[in-house]
């Protein structure tokens, strides 16, 4: 007969047998943090340490690269200046400046994770905190078995003094421990706002925003309990609450009784002025308008750390302004061949940065072909680069569409960090002597872009 132990079970029994060495750490001179171990049934998903510290928020984070032998086997160092929880997969991790870490991690199985080292039963309670994005305790609704919501605010409940217990066990410094109280009112509370659309998805209802504060009224007083006190600018250290705080002040749960007390401080007022910035430069590159607004961001009332935090900005931003020197990164073609950017020097460069799950991207591939065929007898390269991280699936669209595999060619998205690519379809001009024309160049079934290149030409 087997016996499948409950999460809480081998939490507990990991504290009972295992000797862990104190988390609570005097300060030290050594920032450097190693990490090794194994990822497990990671497949071609990104392998990749995410931070989820508030400036990561803007692109300012320190993620690393995990590269892997065949075995999937991994050793990793880097500084970190301050405790900070960072991402592997849907792992959560805390990790410390000195701290030695050895892991093995099971993209399908979070909760299997193998912790060794200082602080691991840290890493082992995390390894069962709930996922937000399936909304928190509902777990992509197979947790959702009824349409009354109190039957969700008693699951929340429970399942939140579950993860309290287990809390309240940890030798764990002040301050994890604080962030962790914080998690757990956040993904109770995440859980009930989530019920209406899963409810929707299970048939309860139709899916529409009226409908979700009819749901939610019975609610109402448990959610607006939960949220005392919660708009505290401390609570802008965890990342579920910088995910949620939107939520907080939305005027339409405001106009229906939920969270109606509820706004924004002064520094979370800064964190929205400074996203709205942040997205623009994103969307568009460092234009006259944007450097406009950020001068006028500099010259006002805000934190030094929002401050800085736009500086370096501004500093990533200008090295992608026209006339700047292209920054060479190396793709691989279908044929497994690498193929470095500046390689296609001494040529107008196009390069459509795609991936096949991305529709719009799709949508723009006949009219990049197109422009390849009516451009075929001028000194210009159409370079496609796809960021898939499935590569049976790239391969596969590729053979559909009968696509050159020496000419079609894939990147690890983090590889293009230097080029800011946070959003695709994306498209890069590069010009013969290897500058930047534009990294936020139009795409390709717009006139301006056959306008671009027949200015280009006509100039050249």
């Amino acid at each position: 007969m087997r016996i499948r132990l409950s999460y809480s079970s081998i939490f507990l029994c990991l504290l009972a047998f295992s000797v862990a060495v104190s988390c609570n750490k005097t300060e030290s001179t050594n920032n450097q943090v190693t990490l090794s171990g194994k990822l497990i049934n990671w497949g071609n998903a990104s392998r990749i340490l995410n931070s989820n510290a508030l400036e990561a928020d803007f692109g300012l984070g320190e993620d690393h690269k995990i590269e892997t032998d065949e075995q999937g086997s991994f050793s990793l160092s880097f500084d970190l200046n301050k405790p900070t929880y960072f991402s592997l997969g849907r792992n959560k991790l805390y990790l410390q400046p000195g701290g030695e870490l050895y892991i093995e991690v099971n993209y399908r199985d979070p909760e299997a994770a193998v912790f060794k080292g200082e602080c691991a039963h840290l890493q082992a309670y995390l390894s069962g905190v709930a996922f937000p994005k399936s909304g928190s305790y509902l777990e992509g609704g197979s947790n959702l078995n009824s349409d009354d919501v109190m039957e969700t605010v008693h699951l929340a409940k429970e399942k939140t003094e579950e993860r309290r217990m287990l809390l309240n066990q940890l030798d764990a410094p002040k301050e994890f421990i604080a962030l962790e109280e914080m998690r757990l009112k956040l993904d109770e509370m995440n859980t009930i706002l989530s019920m209406p659309i899963y409810g929707s998805f299970k048939g309860y209802w139709d899916v529409a925003e009226t409908q979700k504060f009819e749901v939610l009224q019975s609610a109402k007083s448990v959610l607006n309990e939960l949220s005392e006190g919660i708009m505290d600018d401390d609570y802008m250290k965890h990342p579920n609450f910088r995910d949620m705080m939107y939520e907080f002040v939305d005027a339409q749960m405001h106009e229906n009784g939920i969270f109606s007390g509820l706004k924004f401080t002064a520094f979370m007022n800064e964190y929205d002025a400074l996203g709205a910035l942040v997205k623009q430069m994103e969307l568009e590159g460092l234009t006259e308008n944007i450097q406009q607004q950020a001068n006028n961001f500099m010259a006002a009332e805000h934190s030094a750390e929002y401050k800085e935090m736009v500086q370096a900005k501004l500093a990533e931003y200008e090295k992608l302004i026209p006339g700047k020197r292209a920054m060479d990164v190396v793709f691989a073609n279908a044929l497994g061949e690498e193929v470095p950017l500046s390689n296609f020097k001494g040529k107008l460069i196009y390069v459509d940065l795609w991936a096949t799950w991305c529709g719009p991207c799709i949508e723009e591939l006949p009219a990049f072909e197109q422009l390849k065929a009516d451009y075929a007898g001028k000194n210009v390269a159409f370079v496609p680069v796809s960021i898939d991280t499935n590569l049976e699936q790239w391969q596969k669209y590729l053979t559909t569409h009968n696509l050159p595999k020496e000419k079609e060619y894939l990147i690890n998205r983090l590889d293009l960090s230097d080029y800011k690519v946070i959003t695709i379809p994306r498209y890069l001009l590069i010009d013969s002597d290897f500058n930047i024309v534009s990294v936020f160049a139009p795409k390709p079934s717009l006139p301006e872009t056959r306008t671009l290149l027949d200015l280009y030409f006509a100039e050249e």
